[in-house]
């Protein structure tokens, strides 16, 4: 029986075996060759970044080179062909221990390590310990390796990996060199799967080949991944519809159908499109994924024109961008993230995601009904140029007026000019940062109903501009956030959204105001004068406190006086 040569994936088949091999990382290469050809190595390295940029491999090479026997004394690269060039590769080497530190993770796998420290290599230069997620270690762990990492023996070298560099304590990394390995940029991603596809004698188009590296995200491993499944599922020619298939995208022309159609404010048209893309078997949160990477591209290309000569976005992307970021302004493109990328969030945790879909949709559709702050601005120039010219026209002053009378007396109100600071005042977008300014607002407005409400009975969870968590268990009415909403919504020329928390660890404004009040009578009944006065009349307590000197009407300030008089 003939004997089944082993398939191996692109990803271990193409894995780098010297350092000109790697790609992205010519900063980590340089500093790495230095050190290797001076002789300044460090006893330990930590190295980080995102899956699949080429931690292990990096790690790797460095055992190799470090242990290589025929290593020129001038070079940094391994041979690659020595007996522990091979034995590395192979995993079979006795002097270059892997360890996984997500299945090792307590304090007794690390007294192994510390006690094979104590030997000498076999048949190498170096012991070397390459510990991969090493962030995984308990905390025990890592307290054990602290002295040994400190001051190992010099046959020893340690080298970390990790994708959580935060997680590892700062005692562990003080006594490393770490290296930050970066993300890929796609143009090179590509290239480089283009080359690992002509020596696979693989055809795949631009435009498939653009959507395996948007969604490997920078990762090398998770390109030649994709591109191996791509190859195992149409053999030698690759489409970019095959592609969209394969990962469950959504078609990307008719994503810009759906923007171009919300933008349009047409709710039927975009809702049908939303249908068909969930009908052609695109997942939900999918789509809205697409939907964020296109309105992100539209913004970019609204920043910088020259992208749509950019070859290595797809020609369709190109167009569509470039057509529908000509009609919309950049607040327009924000203010459309910010509502997409909420309603994308929400998808993550909901239920019932294809009719919450569609409410998302109807929300950014509906969007356009008030004004931007742009508009604002607009209608109150408009306003201002309007006044004057009526002014100008009741009271024309002609060059012989102004020759007849030698002065103009200013204080005369000669000219019924507008009063510019009401006139901002009142057309403006109001700004409100802080809650009890918000709240403010709805007492400035007349609204007493909800003013009582916001301020005796909702509890504060979170603020911060344009957004609030609020804690409306005592309220009864189910629309009471939605009119909140809308109407500081239409007050502040903005969009607010409202959100509802069961948490109580927040206060009311009545609360807070209470505690405060609190506060400053025990504060005033250590008062030297206030003391003899309690203590003159028995019995009697201090119910409140108030601050005259705020009230600048003389007659407000005889008011109140007369008042506690009369208490």
């Amino acid at each position: 029986m003939n004997d089944i040569q082993e398939y191996k994936v692109l990803a271990r088949k193409y894995r780098p075996q010297k350092f000109a091999d790697l790609i992205g990382q010519e900063s980590l290469v340089a500093i790495l060759s230095n050190a290797i050809v001076n002789n300044r190595i460090a006893h330990a390295y930590v190295l980080t970044g995102v899956r699949g940029v080429g931690k292990t491999t990096t790690a790797r090479l460095i055992a190799m080179s470090l242990n290589c026997q025929k290593r020129e004394s001038k070079s940094f690269e391994p041979c690659g062909s020595c007996e522990s060039c091979v034995s590395i590769r192979q995993d079979r080497n006795l002097d270059v221990i892997e360890i996984d530190a997500a299945s090792k993770t307590g304090v007794d796998d690390i007294r192994e390590i510390i006690d094979h420290v104590k030997y000498k290599p076999v048949n190498s230069t170096y012991k070397i310990f390459i510990i991969d997620e090493v962030h995984m270690l308990s905390k025990n762990a890592f307290n054990a390796l602290l002295k040994t990492l400190e001051e190992p023996p010099e046959h020893v070298k340690f080298i970390f990996a990790t994708t959580e560099v935060k997680k590892i304590p700062i005692t562990i990394l003080s006594r490393c060199q770490r290296f930050d390995l970066h993300r890929i940029e796609n143009k090179l991603l590509t290239s480089h799967l283009f080359k690992v596809s002509e020596l696979e004698k693989i055809n795949i188009e631009q435009d498939a080949m653009t959507l395996i590296v948007r969604a490997a995200d920078g990762s090398v491993r998770d390109g030649l991944s994709l591109l191996d499944q791509a190859i195992v599922n149409q053999n030698e020619s690759i489409s970019a519809n095959q592609i969209i298939d394969m990962l469950g995208l959504a078609d990307r022309g008719k994503i810009f159908d759906l923007l171009n159609y919300i933008f349009q404010g047409n709710a039927i048209k975009a809702l049908q499109i939303y249908n068909e893309l969930h009908q052609a078997g695109a997942d939900i949160i999918m789509i809205f994924d697409e939907m964020l990477n296109a309105v992100h591209f539209i913004t970019e290309i609204k920043i910088a024109p020259n992208l749509k000569d950019d070859i290595y976005i797809p020609e369709l992307e190109r167009e569509r961008g470039s057509e529908i970021a000509a009609k919309l302004t950049m607040a327009t493109l924000g203010l459309v993230w910010q509502v997409l990328f909420k309603g994308y969030q929400e998808l993550q945790e909901g239920f019932h995601l294809h009719q919450h879909g569609e409410m998302i949709i109807l929300r950014l559709i509906y969007l356009h009904d008030g004004p931007t702050p742009e508009d604002l601005l607009k209608e109150h120039k408009e306003q201002d140029k309007s006044k004057s010219e009526d002014i100008s026209q009741k009271n024309p002053i002609t060059p012989t007026q102004i020759n007849r009378n030698e002065t103009i007396n200013t204080k005369e109100e000669n000219f019924n000019l507008p009063d510019n600071k009401n006139s901002i005042k009142s057309n403006f977008p109001i700004t409100v940062d802080s809650y009890r300014n918000f709240v403010d607002l709805f007492y400035q407005h007349k609204e007493g109903m909800l003013h009582t409400q916001l301020y005796n009975n909702v509890k504060l969870i979170s603020f911060k501009v344009g957004e609030l968590t609020l804690n409306t268990d005592s309220i009864k009415d189910p629309h009471f956030n939605r009119t909140v909403a809308k109407l500081i919504s239409k007050w502040t020329g903005r969009i607010w959204q409202i959100h509802t928390s069961t948490s109580n660890v927040g206060k009311s404004l009545y609360e807070e105001d209470l505690i405060n009040q609190q506060k400053e009578i025990e504060k005033m009944k250590n008062h030297p004068e206030i003391k003899q006065i309690l203590e003159a009349f028995p019995g009697v307590s201090i119910h409140s406190i108030t601050d005259i000197t705020e009230t600048t009407d003389e007659k407000n300030v005889i008011s109140i006086k007369r008042k506690e008089k009369e208490v």
